[in-house]
């Protein structure tokens, strides 16, 4: 099977350094190309994973089963980019983001005020990150 993921090297005078995906900027070293949108976001989706027990709503069976799950999926879809080094993982956090914004209506526990102000406040943040990473990939900067 062929490698999916072209591997390139750079020589950064001594030393050299391997890359991968769209994110890799040549003449930069790789620890730079992990970008904090990554970070924060892993850190939006634990946070929302643990949003049930902290905001204390664990008997709405659904909000925390959603909330669960979108943040773990939030976590590891951020988590993956940092090691594939891709930014293609924005596209889904933000529809992830949106989601979430949107869930209280969709799944009927927006009479909650302060599960539905967690899922809302999150969700934004998750939303508003995940699209500044597409528009600083697409800017190129």
């Amino acid at each position: 099977m062929a490698d999916i993921i072209h591997h390139r090297e750079i020589r950064y005078g001594d030393r050299e350094t391997r890359y991968r995906g769209s994110r890799s900027v040549p003449g930069r070293p790789a620890q730079e190309l992990r970008r904090w949108q990554d970070w924060d976001n892993m850190a939006l989706g634990l946070l929302m994973a643990a949003s049930p027990w902290l905001a204390g709503y664990t008997g709405l069976e659904d909000a925390t089963l959603n909330a669960i799950l979108i943040g773990f999926l939030v976590f590891a879809l951020s988590a993956l980019a940092l090691t594939l080094l891709d930014h293609w993982e924005a596209y889904l956090n933000a529809m992830l983001g949106a989601w979430l914004m949107l869930s209280p209506w969709l799944l009927r526990f927006d009479g909650f005020e302060m599960v539905k102000f967690t899922h809302l406040a999150i969700g934004a943040f998750i939303l508003v990150i995940a699209a500044q990473e597409i528009w600083q990939s697409r800017s190129g900067s």
